[in-house]
C-alpha cells in the first residue's frame, strides 16, 4: 500500500462532517458485528481492516 493512502483517509475522516462520520463508524461497527456472526474468518479480516481504517477500536 503506498504510504500516503493512511494519512489521506486520517484527513478525510477529519474532515467530513459529524453525521457522516457517526453513520460511517456505525455502519463499520455494525458491519464488524455481522462478520464475527459469519464462518468465513475473511469476514473478521475485512471487517477488522475497516475499522482500523476508521480509526475505531
Amino acid at each position: 500500500m503506498n504510504k500516503w493512502i493512511l494519512p489521506l483517509i486520517a484527513l478525510i475522516m477529519e474532515k467530513i462532517s459529524e453525521p457522516l462520520r457517526e453513520s460511517l463508524t456505525k455502519f463499520a461497527e455494525e458491519f464488524r458485528e455481522k462478520a464475527r456472526q459469519t464462518p468465513n474468518q475473511w469476514d473478521d479480516f475485512a471487517a477488522d481492516i475497516i475499522c482500523w481504517l476508521l480509526g475505531i477500536d
